[in-house]
C-alpha cells in the first residue's frame, strides 16, 4: 500500500499527503483528554481507521506510557496500530493552552498533531515523526501557527512547509 501525495521524490514528507481542512481544527478545550478524544473522533472518520476503539486505546496507552509533548507549546501523539491502513493526521490548535498535558517543559501544549500509522509503515512513520516536530521546533513557523484564529489558517501554515 502507498499514501499517494506524502512524499516527494526527494524523501521529504509532504504534510498535505496525511492531513486535510477537515482534520485541522481551534478548539476551546483546556484539557488533555478531551482534545485527544476530539483528534480520535476526527480520525476515526477517515476511511484508514478501521478501529476507532482501538485507536483511542493506543493513543491513551502511549500517553500513559510517557506524555507525547515535546516542549514549546506542542504536542504530538502517535501510534502504530494494526488497524491502520495507511497513514494518517490530524491537528488541534488550542489558543488557552492544555495545561494538563503534561509536556517535557512543563508549559501547556498549544498545538496537538496526533499521527496514527500501520503497522509496517515503521520508517515512513519516524520519519514523519522526526521531520515535524524538526519543523515545529523552528520559533518563527510556531509563532505563526500559534495566531492562527481558524482551522482554514491553521492547515494553510501547516502545509506551508511542503514546497
Amino acid at each position: 500500500m502507498e499514501d499517494s501525495g506524502s512524499s516527494d521524490p526527494d524523501g521529504s514528507f509532504r504534510l498535505s499527503g496525511f492531513l486535510t481542512p477537515e482534520r485541522t481544527i481551534v478548539l476551546n478545550a483546556s484539557d488533555k483528554r478531551s482534545v485527544l478524544n476530539f483528534l480520535i473522533e476526527l480520525l476515526a472518520k477517515t476511511p484508514q481507521i478501521t478501529s476507532r476503539a482501538e485507536l483511542a486505546d493506543g493513543i491513551f496507552r502511549r500517553e500513559a506510557l510517557m506524555s507525547t509533548g515535546i516542549g514549546l507549546g506542542i504536542a504530538i501523539p502517535h501510534v502504530r496500530l494494526a488497524s491502520v491502513t495507511g497513514m494518517v493526521m490530524a491537528a488541534a490548535l488550542v489558543p488557552d493552552g492544555i495545561s494538563d498535558y503534561e509536556s517535557l517543559d512543563n508549559q501547556p501544549v498549544r498545538l496537538v498533531v496526533m499521527i496514527a500509522a500501520r503497522l509496517d509503515q515503521h520508517a515512513e512513520y519516524l520519519q514523519l515523526l522526526s521531520c515535524l516536530s524538526s519543523e515545529l521546533k523552528a520559533d518563527s513557523f510556531r509563532a505563526g501557527l500559534f495566531r492562527c484564529t481558524n482551522a482554514s489558517e491553521l492547515f494553510r501554515e501547516l502545509i506551508s512547509q511542503d514546497r
